[in-house]
């Protein structure tokens, strides 16, 4: 069951991601604010789905996921991952703001062998050659539609949980730019791309080969595909960009691994430490085998191989990787949140 809480002041809904060192796939709460229709059960109803349906794309980092049958039936019972909800009000639209539960989410992907995005903001290198036109100059068509498209981009990437970054536009990137018309964009965001250390890029033309503007952006990006719309490249460039990051749970893979925990100073840390081990996406049982002074040794029956754990491990904000050690000996430094 979850809880509705009502009130009064407005919700403030807000745009820009909060970047932390914490990987959003594997948080404990969720919260999603949405747009509804009315304060009535249908329009609740849907405003939880296009919450879960966006949390679940955020999760998976896939943007397909909406379409696997698995996910589909889960869009059925969206209440089912849902601990409270908010209603209240913002530039006179209605809001909803649902808070879900990351546990139950994950073993829901797990169960189902869907990805589990397993890093945080992946970079984005970006350039729009429209965003070079002197903006003192009137206001004309074209920048109209390029202040347009980047609001769009921003938008996109802040749905996506990605951060864009933009070239300096220097000295150097000017003599890559001045050649532009000499050379195909492809080659010219590779020269980018080399520079600044990014594999990941996407640009953006508001205008045709002979000067015309497009009635819409037409995108191209490092992932290879086919010019196409901003939405659909940056999807198609972000899903490929997730797919070597995400985790999938194997479960006809079963192993044991033995690993050592230090800093467990007190019964609460034990209890909260052995309580985490349990909540992973890939461990199905904890065993304690020795407990001296502050050292925990335990068995981690998991899913997967040992590499796919320690990853999942090393990732996690409370394990630190303690290298100090023998190579036989896999240990971590437990850090309490």
């Amino acid at each position: 069951m979850f809880k509705i809480v009502f009130f009064h002041t407005a919700l403030i809904y807000c745009i820009n991601f909060i970047y932390s060192d914490e990987i959003y796939s594997l948080k404990k709460d969720y919260e999603k604010t949405v747009v509804i229709n009315g304060t009535d059960q249908a329009s609740i109803d849907s405003g939880m789905k296009n919450a879960l349906s966006s949390l679940v794309t955020n999760i998976t980092g896939n943007s397909n996921i909406l379409k696997n049958k698995n996910v589909i039936s889960m869009m059925n019972s969206p209440e089912k991952y849902i601990t409270q909800y908010k209603l209240g009000s913002e530039n006179n639209e209605i809001q909803a703001r649902f808070i879900f539960e990351g546990d139950v989410i994950r073993n829901f992907l797990s169960e189902n062998e869907l990805p589990i995005l397993l890093s945080n903001e992946p970079l984005i290198l970006s350039f729009l050659p429209c965003a070079e036109i002197d903006k003192s100059k009137e206001m004309n068509d074209e920048l109209e539609k390029c202040n347009d498209l980047e609001a769009d981009l921003i938008s996109l990437s802040q749905d996506r949980l990605s951060k864009i970054i933009r070239p300096l536009m220097d000295l150097k990137d000017l003599s890559y730019y001045e050649s532009l018309n000499s050379i195909s964009i492809n080659i010219f965001m590779n020269k980018l791309s080399r520079r600044y250390e990014m594999s990941s890029w996407i640009s953006c033309l508001t205008q045709d080969q002979f000067g015309f503007l497009l009635d819409e952006p037409e995108c191209i990006s490092s992932s290879g595909k086919p010019p196409s719309s901003l939405k659909k490249t940056f999807n198609e460039l972000l899903d490929a960009v997730n797919l070597n990051r995400s985790l999938v749970v194997n479960k006809n893979i079963q192993n044991n691994t033995e690993i050592q925990l230090e800093g467990i100073n007190s019964f609460y840390v034990l209890e909260k430490t052995l309580e985490d081990l349990n909540t992973q996406v890939l461990i199905y049982n904890v065993s304690v085998l020795e407990i001296t002074g502050e050292d925990l040794k335990v068995s981690l029956s998991h899913y997967g191989s040992e590499e796919d754990l320690l990853n999942l491990l090393d990732i996690h904000e409370n394990y630190k990787k303690n290298t100090s050690l023998s190579e036989d000996i896999i240990s971590y430094k437990y850090i309490t949140s």
